[in-house]
């Protein structure tokens, strides 16, 4: 019996979880490496402007979880939006889809760039259920040049989704960060230092300059990933994470290129 509109990821989207559920058909942030517009064959600009509730989305939802279909494994939100853009400030869907997860014992983890947006729905947590986001710059280490707005323009900065992940730590919730993609290396590293104390899970990956097709910067995403050092990046990030004895996973990507860099 299959699901309805949970659905079990595959390829990369796998080493993050064994279900997912996307709410939204687009997303605000505006992320200019996105990798949603070319997997859902849209243009970049209408999937960043024309976003609405997925049809039916929490009927289905419901549905899905009425059948108990999930073996323990936890829902992933989301992969091809933001559970906290701009219009869930409005709407509040996340929360609606988090109740019907409480109320059925559906497990679920959230990764998101909506910082502290999200700390509204913390009493919907329960044992077994993850609080995430992504971080991919500093945002206080070049005075009046902030990266994080060029390439993620309507995110939640840095600090605010760190100040996300801290809440959620005080909360009793387990918190976990995907640093990925890696634009500039020593940003990705410095965040581990700055966030060690309050996360738990570490899942770090590379630029991936597929996801990045179409994008405004995709020519200079192009050459920075050319020239990154991805087995000196990766093998500082271990050895850092081992330091913190933090729990961590090298993406497949990554580890990939790691090989491949030792051989050259």
């Amino acid at each position: 019996m299959a699901f309805k509109i949970i659905y079990e990821p595959k390829g990369r989207a796998r080493e993050y979880a064994d279900l997912a559920l996307n709410i939204y058909t687009g997303c605000s942030f505006g992320c200019t490496y996105c990798f949603s517009p070319m997997v859902l064959k849209k243009d970049r600009k209408e999937f960043h402007r024309n976003i609405k509730v997925r049809d039916k989305l929490l009927e289905q939802v419901e549905k899905d979880c009425e059948r108990s279909l999930f073996e323990d494994r936890r829902v992933h939100l989301c992969f091809t939006c933001d559970p906290y853009q701009d219009i869930d400030m409005e709407l509040q869907t996340t929360r609606e889809v988090l109740k019907l997860f409480k109320k059925y014992n559906v497990n679920f983890q959230i990764l998101t760039k909506g910082g502290t947006r999200a700390i509204r729905d913390f009493d919907l947590y329960k044992p077994g259920d993850n609080f995430g986001t992504t971080l991919t710059f500093v945002d206080w280490t070049i005075p009046g040049y902030n990266n994080s707005i060029r390439y993620e323009p309507r995110a939640a900065l840095p600090t605010d989704r760190i100040e996300a992940i801290k809440k959620a730590k005080n909360a009793g919730i387990k918190t976990w960060v995907s640093l990925e993609p890696v634009i500039n290396p020593d940003n990705a590293l410095s965040l581990i230092h700055f966030t060690h104390e309050f996360v738990d899970l570490y899942k770090v990956g590379k630029l991936n300059i597929d996801n990045c097709q179409g994008g405004e910067h995709y020519e200079e995403l192009k050459q920075i990933e050319r020239t990154i050092d991805w087995k000196n990046f990766g093998e500082r990030a271990e050895a850092i994470l081992k330091r913190y004895g933090k729990e961590y996973y090298i993406k497949e990507d990554l580890r990939k290129e790691m090989v491949l860099c030792a051989t050259r």
